[in-house]
């Protein structure tokens, strides 16, 4: 009776709560009305939980801290209040009204400020009710709060003509206030109402003229923000008139420096919206005469490049080239590069000054009289010689805007193309490293076809040996468009390029690339210095030089390229450089010319005893493609032998030609992955299929729906494969991480509407359900000879839209050598510099670091890290690796390299932070710490004695393992460390060999695990992944030996 009673009390109990019916309405502000008969309480599930529990919080709360803790918070976590941002609205608005505190109000204010600028309300309930309490408020706080938040109203509000005028009306009575900040938020709201389409004429002239009228405030902060509306104002062509000049004029000799920035870039925007203007000139020589707005403005700002304050100058030499694209009078610019104008104008101001001296010295004479150099930088001197001074600046931002600006005078004054290249050359010299490579880059742009000199080439040349790539780099480039003016030179610079590429190897593209160019720009002078180029005798013969010396490429790549536009260079050649060239032009087609093809037949017929190139590797990629057709009819066998040959030539084909590149390494992978499974396939062959296919879903893109959905059922396919090799013929014996793998591809399947399609088509729900979750084996069973006549029969042809990720390491070289040495305490950094191609943003890509004891870390590389390059679309990766001493014990070797993750859109994974795949050759660099032991005793040979530094945990971590300071200096350590160096001097090696040992004995024990049955397996837990990890260290240490 007792059961049947809770029986019947459960039904009533849930009859009452199918009585609640879920209100439609969004808004919880309104009360719940609970019926009057006997219930259970109930926790009503709701999706707004958040919005409710904030009110509840607010509620509860009394103090000015507790509601700015609170407050702060809710803005923070703004984005999880999404769905509910009108409620909070309204809420927030109610609360502040109840409270009476001027100080909570304003963080209510504030934080309806921040939830504007995110998520602009369309409550025009609430735009009401602020501005009726600033209409009864009178505190000076909220008043500033509320005139910020109207100064944020999105455009659609201020659409409406009644609640602009009325806040305009507001913004002009308060801009009057005797309280700072009130005028100055007052004056934020009038900048803001006077963009709005909807504002009256009216009512706009009076913002304009009120503006005008705040410029002549006593405080300068108010004075500085009416300039910075009128600024925005002018910005989008409201309210420029002509007349406004004589206050922005006056504001240039105000003593707050923001004043004159902002007046000099309102003059500017006067100037380029109409420059046709007449205005006096404010001169005392000629004071009726009158000017262009434009060069008269160009006065005035050239003026300001000489303002006691750097940001003034800096805007000021910005603005110089700017108005020079606008019809400055040549005359003006040319007295801008004049140096000896520049000392003229100063002696005058100099003399000026001297014949206004007191009579009591008119004895003193004209050269007696010094005058302070910090004096004569301020004074007006217009346009004579504001470049050069500019150029000169003690300040790096202000020489990087001259730069810029002689940029802009070269785009539109040719005639002083050869001045700007003189002064542009003088500033590789400068101090500062962004100045010099910004000053080569502007080289670049302008110096097309210009000759340099001796002197000027020679700046070049100290620089080409530069530590820093981007400053290289920017060399090359300035050397690809200019000619060198004598031959000397010439010679002097090739042997510069050829210690480049043997200083730094990661310049040799680039080198080349430069000296094919310096080839065909100087071909007379390249003529003239063949026998210092080449060893070549009129009569004799003469030893042929070896061509896998970088400098003969140099060399062949220079000459080659000099006598596509010198023709007669070819019949002096030696018969050697006939032979090297067919071999270079099929090496390197893109840096050697086709001398057969030169339209000046008649100079060329020495090349007719040559044999034809070889076809193209176009023709070889394509007579693959059709060979791949035809292995059908083979056996599995063959056809496994057959397909890795193809794989084997395609990977050459990538080698000869860079255009096939990615087309030629993905069709190479997919035929790796066929010979992989289609004969006597073993997991270990079924891991490594796994992994080529992840490869593919990975690196490469600009694959058709066809092709992708093929790559993925080729990945499924393999996972299948890999269960029904390793399980035995009972599902249940299957371990359980293996069954959450499993379930967890095929819900990723069921996810991709296209390939759920391919697979599961033929298949009813039922026996699909029963299959996939209950009889894994069977589904295998049953699906594997459907998949393998469609996918091991059925070759994918990949066209030329393939695209390649490719990330390439500039810094570090793979050929270092020196050890990296640091003392105890201290950390060290290894700058990271990579070149990466076709690298989609939206995939994550870390740096790798890989220790002898098998761990590694991996670092995240940031957006601002990555910069596109001008020259030909691809990104530069600059990251920093720093290294702490704590973690480090002896010398050892870390092994760097640029690891992807797997898009989960294109490819399965289990786990996104685990699964990733390496797409840089790894390169290994040598840590060095110096121990207290060899510090002790050079300390002990200079009569020093040893301190202990106390060190700090350095910001970046490369291990998970944590040491303390104390314990890592105590004297048990250092005797084991001193017996440890005693008894084994070379560590490193002897490290490195014990860790390859201990590899292969992973490997022989993981080949072993093979064999056990499945119960063994599932005891021990053991990853079905985990030969995948172990292939990847056995590749890694066969690239290293």
């Amino acid at each position: 009776m007792a059961l049947k009673k809770r029986i019947l009390q459960n039904i009533n109990q849930s009859e009452t709560v199918q009585f609640y019916v879920k209100p439609q309405s969004t808004s919880t502000l309104e009360p719940i009305i609970v019926p009057a008969h006997k219930i259970r309480v109930l926790e009503l599930s709701t999706k707004y939980w958040r919005f409710t529990n904030l009110q509840k919080r607010l509620q509860t709360l009394s103090t000015l801290q507790e509601y700015t803790q609170v407050l702060i918070e809710f803005t923070n976590r703004l984005i999880l209040f999404k769905e509910c941002i009108e409620d909070c609205y309204t809420m927030l608005v109610q609360q502040m009204i109840r409270l009476t505190d001027p100080n909570i109000q304003v963080i209510f204010i504030n934080a309806l400020t921040a939830m504007q600028k995110i998520f602009p309300t369309e409550n025009n309930e609430i735009v009401k009710e602020l501005t009726h309490l600033l209409k009864q408020t009178t505190s000076i706080k909220v008043t500033g709060s509320l005139l910020t938040y109207f100064s944020v109203l999105s455009s659609m509000y201020l659409s409406d003509k009644e609640l602009t005028s009325t806040l305009a009306k507001y913004a002009i009575q308060y801009s009057i206030d005797s309280h700072i900040r009130i005028q100055i938020c007052a004056l934020k709201l009038l900048g803001k109402l006077g963009q709005m389409p909807s504002i009256d004429e009216t009512v706009k002239s009076d913002i304009i003229n009120k503006l005008l009228e705040t410029i002549e405030h006593d405080d300068p902060c108010v004075r500085a923000e009416a300039l910075r509306t009128i600024v925005m104002l002018y910005k989008c062509e409201i309210g420029l008139n002509l007349p406004h000049y004589n206050y922005f004029l006056e504001c240039l000799q105000d003593h707050y420096s923001e004043i004159r920035l902002t007046a000099c870039e309102a003059l500017f925007l006067l100037a380029i919206n109409m420059p046709e203007s007449s205005v006096p000139l404010s001169s005392l020589t000629a004071p009726n005469d009158e000017s262009k707005l434009i060069n008269q403005v160009f006065r005035l700002v050239c003026d300001q490049t000489n303002d006691e304050a750097k940001n003034v100058r800096v805007q000021a030499m910005q603005m110089i080239g700017k108005l020079c694209r606008h019809g400055v009078d040549i005359n003006l610019v040319h007295q801008t590069l004049d140096k000896k104008l520049l000392r003229i104008t100063k002696r005058k101001e100099l003399i000026a000054k001297v014949e206004q001296l007191d009579s009591e010295m008119e004895d003193i004479a004209v050269h007696d009289v010094t005058v302070d150099a910090e004096s004569v930088s301020i004074t007006a001197i217009g346009p004579c010689g504001a470049l050069i001074s500019g150029l000169e600046d003690e300040y790096s931002e202000v020489r990087a805007a001259a730069v810029n600006s002689c940029y802009d005078i070269s785009c539109g004054y040719d005639v002083f193309l050869s001045k700007i290249i003189e002064y542009i050359v003088s500033m590789f010299d400068d101090d500062i490293e962004h100045v010099r490579l910004l000053a080569m880059r502007t080289l670049g742009k302008i110096a097309n076809g210009k000759v340099l000199r001796g002197e000027q080439v020679i700046s070049i040349l100290t620089e080409l040996l530069s530590r820093s790539y981007d400053i290289r780099s920017a060399l090359h480039d300035v050397l690809r468009v200019v000619k060198i003016g004598d031959p000397t030179t010439l010679h002097q610079l090739f042997h510069r390029l050829v210690e480049n590429i043997q200083r730094f190897k990661t310049d040799t593209y680039s080198v080349l690339r430069c000296l094919k160019e310096l080839g065909q720009n100087n071909s007379a002078f390249i003529a003239l210095l063949l026998p210092k180029l080449l060893p070549m005798h009129l009569y004799l013969d003469v030893q042929e030089p070896r061509f896998s010396k970088i400098d003969h490429t140099c060399t062949l790549i220079l000459v080659l390229n000099a006598a596509l536009n010198h023709p007669s260079i070819v019949s002096v050649l030696p018969d050697y450089v006939l032979r090297h060239y067919r071999y270079l032009r099929t090496k390197e087609p893109d840096l050697t010319p086709n001398l057969q093809g030169s339209s000046d037949t008649s100079t060329l017929n020495i090349f007719a005893s040559l044999p034809t190139v070889i076809k193209s590797s176009h023709d070889v990629f394509e007579r693959i493609s059709k060979k791949a057709r035809q292995s059908q009819e083979l056996h599995p066998s063959d056809r496994q032998k057959f397909y890795r040959a193809l794989a084997a030539e395609l990977h050459k084909v990538a080698e000869m030609d860079s255009d096939l590149l990615p087309a030629s390494e993905c069709t190479a992978l997919y035929y790796e992955i066929l010979a992989l499974i289609i004969w006597q396939c073993t997991s270990r062959n079924c891991l490594k299929a796994i992994t080529l296919c992840k490869h593919l879903l990975t690196v490469f893109r600009g694959y058709t729906d066809e092709q992708l959905i093929s790559i993925q059922q080729l990945h499924f396919y393999c996972h299948m494969l890999l269960l029904s090799v390793q399980t035995s013929s009972d599902s249940s014996t299957i371990p359980l991480f293996v069954k959450q793998r499993w379930h967890k591809h095929i819900r990723w399947i069921e996810n991709n509407s296209l390939l759920k399609n391919k697979i599961f088509d033929d298949l009813e729900l039922n026996d699909k359900t029963n299959l996939i979750y209950t009889n894994i084996l069977g589904f295998i069973k049953a699906r594997l000879p459907i998949m393998s006549k469609s996918l091991l029969n059925n070759s994918i042809t990949f066209n030329n839209n393939i695209q390649m990720t490719s990330v390439t390491f500039i810094e570090p070289d793979s050929d270092i050598d020196n050890a990296i040495e640091f003392l105890p305490g201290l950390s060290t950094s290894i700058q990271c510099l990579m070149n990466a191609k076709y690298l989609d943003r939206k995939q994550q890509m870390n740096i790798k670091v890989t220790y002898l004891d098998g761990r590694y870390c991996l670092i995240p590389i940031n957006d601002e890290n990555i910069r596109t390059l001008a020259e030909d679309g691809s990104l530069r990766i600059d990251s920093k690796i720093t290294f702490s001493h704590q973690y480090w014990l002896r010398p050892c070797y870390a092994t760097f390299s640029v690891v992807l993750f797997p898009r989960e859109s294109n490819c399965f994974i289990m786990d996104i932070n685990e699964e990733f795949l390496e797409i840089t050759k790894p390169i290994r660099v040598l840590l060095h710490p110096k121990y207290q032991r060899y510090r002790k005793k050079k300390n002990s040979m200079d009569g020093g004695q040893l301190q202990t530094m106390e060190t700090s945990t350095t910001s970046f971590d490369n291990d998970t393992t944590n040491f303390d300071d104390d314990e890592w200096f105590e004297d048990d350590e250092e005797e084991e460390d001193e017996d440890y160096y005693e008894r084994h001097e070379e560590s490193p090696i002897e490290q490195e060999e014990q860790q390859d040992d201990h590899i292969e004995k992973e490997e022989t024990i993981l080949d072993d695990d093979m064999d056990v049955d499945n119960g063994v397996q599932e005891t021990n837990q053991t990853n079905l992944y985990q030969f995948e990890v172990v292939d990847n260290v056995k590749n890694n240490d066969e690239i290293e030996r």
